[in-house]
């Protein structure tokens, strides 16, 4: 039982050092993003229509990916928060059973004192002869 949940602590390990990874790719891209966005943003230079459509549509572009980016990275902010929860379950029940080991092991020895201390004669009685 107590492998089961040591084996259950290390895949929620993995996942939540996945989720850290996921989430700090996002917020990379996210920081790209929005470089991005304020080099696209207009200047005071007279500009072709053409070149301000375009310069429009990759705006639009890149604004629609950052609210993807935040909703994707919201999302995996509540995953993660909920991934610790279960690691920290899974590793408190592991302590858990761990205890019970070592209490059932405790009584497991003192049983057997007992019935050992049983078998040996009173303390300063004399042999029969």
């Amino acid at each position: 039982m107590k492998l089961r949940e040591a084996l259950r602590a290390r895949r929620q390990a993995r996942a939540v050092g996945e989720l850290s990874g996921e989430i700090g790719r996002a917020q990379a891209v996210q920081e790209k993003l929005t470089g991005l966005i304020a080099v696209n943003t207009p200047l005071d230079e007279p500009m072709a229509p053409s070149a301000l459509r375009s310069r429009a549509w990759y705006g639009r572009q890149m604004q629609e990916q950052l609210e993807l980016l935040d909703n994707r990275s919201a999302f995996l902010t509540t995953e993660l928060v909920q991934a610790r929860a279960a690691l920290m379950r899974h590793k408190n029940r592991e302590t858990i059973l761990e205890e019970r080991r070592v209490m059932a092991r405790r009584s497991e020895i003192e049983s057997r004192e007992n019935r050992a201390e049983g078998q040996m004669p009173p303390r300063g009685a004399k042999p029969k002869n």
